[in-house]
């Protein structure tokens, strides 16, 4: 599978895999922007680090609707949004849509949902992705 955001190649093997590096343009979630070194450049972030930022990029994209990503790159979030209530079964069918949309990238061995936290409209995940580099967590809200 390609990555969409950081294209070339790199050399330099994962051990035990065919994987190169995994690599990513560094993401502030926070201000929803690319974070930039002092000359300008982007920042590049390796190994887990770009997977959490791959992931949680791949969590934001509806799957299908953008010619720019690949079909199986996203997750398809829309049926979720206001044509039910939001409760455990919702939340567990909810966790295998964005298990599915994680499990395409090569470097993602398994996802876990840590916690679920159910407010009203609001379903919030922690989850844990066990990668080729060992496990990171990552948090999303629907």
């Amino acid at each position: 599978m390609a990555n969409p955001f950081v294209t070339g190649s790199d050399t330099a093997q994962n051990p035990g895999t065919d994987l190169p590096v995994f690599k990513e343009f560094a993401w502030d979630f926070e201000h929803d922007r690319f974070l930039y070194e002092n000359n300008g450049r982007h920042q590049i972030v390796e190994k887990n680090e770009a997977i959490k930022v791959w992931a949680l990029h791949a969590l934001k994209v509806e799957r299908y609707r953008y010619l720019a990503y690949f079909d199986d790159y996203g997750i398809e979030l829309e049926p979720f949004v206001g044509t039910g209530p939001n409760d455990s079964a919702r939340s567990s069918e909810l966790f295998q849509y964005i298990k599915e949309g994680l499990l395409v990238n090569p470097y993602i061995l398994d996802v876990t949902a840590l916690s679920t936290e159910l407010d009203h409209k609001k379903i919030t995940m922690t989850l844990q992705l066990e990668t080729v580099y060992g496990s990171t967590s990552v948090g999303i809200e629907v």
